[in-house]
């Protein structure tokens, strides 16, 4: 088979201990600011809002409780975005966007704090960063950006980027930011070698620190016009469609018929889908010959890759146990995974997975319940589905 080609926001990854278009999904709606752990006060376009007191853009439609809703839900509300650019930067192609302020939820460890939209005018910046050759979204942590007059040339703001999870733009970076004044500025985003393992045709690839830069013109009349729309199927179980776009890959993963090495199952928990792979060789960056363990963890409905966890697996071999930490992969093929190499694993043993650490990833609506408490579960390889 060939592959397919054409606290800080550093703080919230290392505190878990975790090795590491068309429309936006995202509404105000009272209902899913209850239960939740108020944020610190995030300058820029966002501040933490008491629990319960929830306050958003008006015309909310109404919603089942969070106890009601499943944990991956159709969220009410859908934001137009428009694009800013496009940059080839070493091995990546990076996409700017945004649309309009969002509030959202970070996880640091495993606490979850709502952020909520800060009056005042401002945008969403989106950014997507992807290899060309694979068209594989590629995780970098939490990219620094710096917002600069264009004219003087004076910072404006200067923060990092959230890895984030969407149901239509999938994995990205972004965060709300405040503009003084209309005008044009100058985008600067910064990214760090990849952290994840890198693997076959990816190994030693994404070793080397880049820049990409943007013009942005921001003004209140094109922003005013970002269409929105509201969807009748808020809170009921599913996802909305990822952004149609040819422009960039659409950030989901290939699906389990189509990844390398034998099918081992399907584990479910915690709203999330672990597909279980064994390559019957190490790939290429793991100092190993023996056979390799790779779980794709994903969203369900969209299948998109849930990065940044603390993963463990024990298999269970001819009687005896062999337990070993699943650590963070980029592959052509795989895509973002967990894996680790094992000196016996075949069809017919029984794999363990425990989750140490959700994934340290902020949620846009829909996906805010989902992905934070997992079971211990165990699949005998071959029989899943």
């Amino acid at each position: 088979m060939s592959p397919r080609r054409n606290p800080t926001r550093r703080d919230f990854i290392a505190t878990s201990g975790v090795a590491l278009g068309v429309s936006v999904a995202g509404c105000a709606t009272g209902d899913d600011a209850a239960d939740e752990t108020p944020s610190e006060a995030a300058p820029g376009g966002t501040e933490s809002t008491p629990e319960g007191t929830e306050q958003g853009r008006g015309n909310e439609l109404p919603t089942a409780s969070a106890q009601e809703r499943p944990l991956v839900h159709i969220p009410a509300h859908q934001d137009g975005m428009r694009m800013v650019g496009m940059a080839e930067v070493g091995p990546y192609m990076v996409a700017m966007s945004y649309t309009l302020l969002h509030d959202f939820w970070i996880l640091t460890g495993k606490e979850k704090s709502y952020v909520q939209i800060e009056d005042g005018q401002g945008l969403h910046l989106m950014a997507t960063v992807w290899d060309p050759e694979y068209n594989q979204r590629i995780p970098l942590g939490s990219p620094p950006v710096e917002v600069r007059d264009a004219a003087s040339g004076d910072s404006v703001t200067e923060k990092s980027l959230w890895p984030m999870l969407s149901q239509q733009m999938g994995p990205h970076f972004g965060d709300n930011v405040a503009f003084p004044e209309e005008g044009e500025y100058t985008v600067q985003l910064s990214f760090d070698p990849v952290s994840a393992r890198q693997l076959g045709e990816y190994h030693g690839r994404f070793t080397d620190a880049v820049d990409a830069e943007f013009d942005l013109l921001f003004r209140t009349d094109i922003t005013n016009n970002i269409r929105e729309r509201f969807v009748d199927e808020v809170g009921q179980a599913g996802a909305l469609e990822p952004m149609e776009t040819d422009m960039q890959p659409d950030g989901r993963l290939a699906d389990a018929a189509s990844l390398p090495g034998e099918h081992g199952g399907i584990i479910e928990s915690g709203a999330a889908e672990f597909v279980v792979q064994v390559l019957r060789r190490a790939p290429a960056g793991i100092d190993s010959s023996g056979p390799y363990l790779a779980v794709s963890a994903r969203t369900p409905y969209n299948q998109y890759p849930l990065p940044f966890m603390g993963l463990r697996a024990t298999v269970a071999n001819a009687g005896e146990e062999v337990r070993e930490p699943l650590k963070a992969a980029v592959h052509p093929e795989l895509g973002y995974h967990y894996g680790a190499p094992f000196p016996a694993i075949a069809m017919g043993d029984e794999v363990t997975l425990s989750v140490g650490a959700p994934p340290q990833v902020a949620r846009h609506r829909g996906y805010q319940t989902a992905f934070l408490e997992f079971d211990d579960t165990t699949l005998t390889l071959g029989d899943g589905t």
